[in-house]
């Protein structure tokens, strides 16, 4: 009875906050959690988990994956795997209350990666002039493969020398 009365009450407070494509259902030791999220944005799926399992949120990334899940697991493990497009780190400890299972603590959203501004792009892609130290650490070595290849060296200019 205590179980369907709780499912009734998150199902509630999903409905009272807007957000009825978010449905978590707590388990016990061994089930873990359930959640089921359709077209959910992440960061509204990871506040109501936080509401849910009493853990600390920090949300650093602008952009919102969108969650389409049915699944049970530990809670650590659903949070690590809730989207494979998202830089998700979970802190956890263990369980007093499930001996051999682990608690979230805190969960950081991180920027995506390769979330490069243009500019620093294309700035990243353009040339740099040589210094002479690499000039002349080129030089040597377009001498030696020369020798090795029984090919004639090349003079200052670029140009090979007969």
């Amino acid at each position: 009875m205590r179980t369907i009365g709780a499912w009734f009450l998150l199902l509630m407070a999903g409905v009272a906050s807007g957000s009825e494509s978010i449905l978590i259902k707590p388990g016990d030791c061994e089930s873990g959690i359930h959640l089921v999220a359709q077209r959910a944005p992440l960061s509204d799926v990871l506040k109501r988990l936080a509401d849910v399992l009493g853990f600390q949120l920090q949300l650093g990334d602008s952009s919102d994956s969108v969650i389409d899940t049915d699944i049970s697991r530990q809670p650590p493990e659903l949070i690590a795997n809730l989207s494979p497009l998202d830089n998700l780190v979970v802190a956890q400890e263990s369980n007093p209350d499930c001996p051999g299972k682990y608690r979230v603590v805190k969960v950081w959203v991180l920027p995506k990666g390769g979330q490069v501004s243009p500019r620093a792009a294309t700035a990243s892609l353009l040339p740099r002039p040589l210094t002479e130290a690499e000039k002349k650490l080129a030089r040597e070595g377009e001498a030696m493969y020369r020798r090795a290849h029984g090919m004639p060296p090349t003079d200052e200019d670029g140009g090979t020398s007969q």
